[in-house]
């Protein structure tokens, strides 16, 4: 099963369903069957996107949407899923980049298809994060040039700051996994060739000098001491000076260039593209300061105390940067990995069925399918600041699952030790729940733990209600959370009697919940326990 997920996204915007990019991959890689077709179809799931994975046959291909996402054959390589879009008499690979005939899918089909369906309870908004990412910095640059441009000096000297700007774009594009930027374009140009791979020659360590330092290190060093070094000298007003120490730095780097090369051919065998871009445009340097600007190579103590002093802060900041970045990117691979362990089900369901099942107490407040098999309850209180999120939590794991899926609200509260004002409260909220329903139950209570105002609450949620049958109700819940001790909080979530383990957080029943609805366990428990109520 394939990794690069980027023709599921064309897909998805073809279908017009946006979706936060890289927090998918954050999800799909912390799922414990990544990179497998559940763990797509669960991680689409998580972003409430309706999908299915379909078995079908090649003579059913014309009964497809225009639009869909299939395996086919890939000659010389495993088969990957493709976004597939008829066009014509013939199909479309991938947002049209490669076309193909009617024939030749038949040839390359795998029989499996994913479909996906834009939910009408979707409320995906795609992240601004990474266009802001992109902005900013493109937006400084120009108005970096803007400034420049503002300079009393010669068109060369201007049109020398593109050298190291390009230079440090293109040593972050090679450092792209270190600073956690994903994109399609450089991925294609670093493996543009079977014999091409950056990051292969930039993770190298087949010397030993480079399990301390590497040429990627160098090349972001060299070109923004270059940069921050030219602005320096600018603001000093000694840019012969600047170019006198460059042609010596850049003499200095033919040697460390060829040693580059040498170590892609014969070392590592392996070409990185972006690192030969690199080398040229150090040679394009070169030959500018030798052949364009005619300066004389005189080298003064003084600016070449300033550059030196430039260089070194560059060199610590880039170390201190360096080291952030790999904590970071460590620490984002023990939380995928500590994701997949928790998300793993079978251990959630060992862990779940550890404690003994919890004879819990009726309630008439339960929510969904009255009749089935699965039955999460919720022991709670509408004052238990706790308690708000949990049902935020159940509330969409209900709109998801509504037709397969009850649950039982208990509410754990003592009458006896309230103010007539939440007495009239829980009243109401209960008479709400057996005069109109779900929905008008779920609106009151929901607007409770969004204002918290007593007072605006029962002016707005003010019903008539029988004070004994209510009352009972509630005393009955709180007399069952009274005997058992060891469950008088709140809240408390239990999976057809069994106690939601401690070590999960609460959000994490949203990735476990098609499983437990698939479970045979529970279904069966469930209609045990059943037989056993209507035979008592």
């Amino acid at each position: 099963m394939q990794e690069n997920f980027n023709n599921l996204f064309q897909y998805l915007e073809r279908e017009q369903i946006n979706i936060d990019k890289d927090e998918f991959q954050f999800q799909i890689q912390s799922h414990p069957d990544y990179p497998t077709l559940v763990s797509i179809i669960d991680t689409l799931d998580f972003f409430n996107i309706d999908n299915g994975a379909f078995n079908v046959d090649k003579s059913e291909i014309g009964l497809l949407p225009d639009c869909f996402w299939a395996m086919l054959d890939i000659k010389n390589s495993r088969p990957q899923f493709h976004f597939v879009e008829k066009k014509g008499d013939g199909y479309l690979l991938n947002k049209g980049k490669i076309a193909i005939s009617n024939q030749e899918l038949e040839a390359r089909w795998k029989n499996t298809v994913l479909l996906v369906e834009k939910s009408k309870t979707d409320n995906l908004i795609e992240s601004n994060k990474s266009k802001i990412n992109w902005i900013l910095p493109f937006l400084s640059i120009g108005l970096f040039f803007l400034i420049v441009a503002q300079f009393q000096f010669t068109l060369q000297t201007k049109f020398f700051f593109i050298f190291p700007t390009l230079g440090v774009l293109f040593s972050i594009a090679v450092l792209k996994d270190l600073f956690g930027a994903k994109s399609e374009l450089v991925n294609s140009f670093c493996n543009i060739t079977s014999s091409a791979s950056c990051e292969s020659v930039v993770g190298s360590t087949k010397w030993k000098i480079f399990e301390s330092i590497n040429f990627s290190d160098l090349s972001i060093v060299f070109f923004a001491s270059q940069f921050l070094g030219m602005l320096t000298f600018l603001f000093m007003a000694k840019i012969d000076a600047y170019f006198s120490i460059q042609k010596g730095l850049l003499l200095c780097a033919v040697p460390l260039l060829f040693t580059s090369i040498y170590y892609q051919k014969f070392v590592e065998k392996k070409w990185c593209p972006i690192c030969l871009v690199i080398i040229s445009i150090i040679l394009l340097e070169l030959t500018c300061i030798l052949f364009l600007y005619q300066t004389s190579f005189d080298l003064q103590i003084y600016p070449l105390i300033v550059y030196g002093f430039v260089f070194v802060i560059v060199a610590l900041g880039w170390s201190t940067l360096k080291n952030l970045l790999n904590q970071r990117k460590e620490l984002k691979e023990f939380q995928i990995t500590g994701n997949r362990f928790i998300r793993n089900y079978e251990i959630f369901k060992n862990s779940l069925l550890s404690k003994n099942r919890v004879n819990l107490p009726n309630s008439p407040v339960i929510l969904g399918n009255h009749a089935s098999n699965t039955e999460i309850t919720i022991i709670t209180s509408p004052f238990c600041g706790h308690c708000k999120n949990a049902h935020k939590i159940l509330d969409k794991i209900l709109i998801k699952n509504e037709e397969n899926l009850k649950i039982k609200i208990i509410f754990n509260v003592d009458f006896h030790l309230l103010e007539e004002k939440s007495k009239d409260f829980f009243r109401y909220l209960m008479s709400i729940y057996l005069e109109n329903g779900n929905d008008a139950f779920l609106q009151a209570l929901n607007h409770w733990f969004e204002t918290k105002n007593l007072n605006d609450w029962l002016k707005k949620y003010e019903q008539s209600f029988k004070d004994d049958k209510i009352d009972l109700i509630y005393e009955q819940q709180n007399q069952w959370c009274n005997n058992n001790k060891s469950l008088n909080f709140t809240p408390v979530i239990f999976i057809n009697g069994y106690q939601y383990p401690k070590a999960y957080k609460k959000e994490d029943l949203e990735f476990f919940i098609n499983e437990i609805l698939e479970d045979d366990f529970f279904v069966e428990n469930q209609i045990e326990e059943k037989a056993i109520i209507e035979t008592v």
